[in-house]
């Protein structure tokens, strides 16, 4: 890994955690609430923020990897990518967890997989213009 690389890890991850909050917990927050609802105890009272770094770093880390072997290195290519991969993500995991359990409504599950393409689409559009810059 060179230090682009890493930038672009960085850059992807930094725009996760913002978005992720705007989308997830602002936005479309009312279509996930019924299943947290339901099922008490589903939800911490005080979420860990330290995990949720984690988990965004290796979110970004992913992002950055499809976006270098797709050779698709700029604000737009990395876009394009990231909503692909944030999409069929969330199709499989979307549709299986719906299969599976209670914790999520068909509209939330439907609407997911596109809320997930725009967060990892504005993931991927920072990455790959940290990827496509040259000095």
């Amino acid at each position: 890994m060179n230090r682009r690389f890493l930038g672009a890890v960085l850059a992807g991850s930094a725009t996760l955690l913002p978005v992720g909050f705007l989308l997830y917990g602002v936005v479309f927050s009312f279509l996930f609430e019924e299943g947290a609802l339901l099922l008490p105890g589903v939800m911490r009272q005080s979420p860990s923020v330290a995990w949720i770094i984690a988990g965004q770093v290796g979110f970004g880390t992913l992002v950055a990897l499809v976006i270098s072997w797709r050779g698709k290195e700029s604000l737009t290519g990395g876009a394009q990518t990231g909503a692909i991969l944030g999409f069929l993500m969330a199709v499989g995991y979307d549709f299986a967890q719906f299969g599976t359990s209670n914790l999520w409504s068909l509209e939330a599950t439907l609407a997911d997989p596109f809320i997930t393409a725009a967060l990892v689409g504005a993931s991927g559009a920072s990455t790959g213009w940290v990827l496509g810059r040259r000095s």
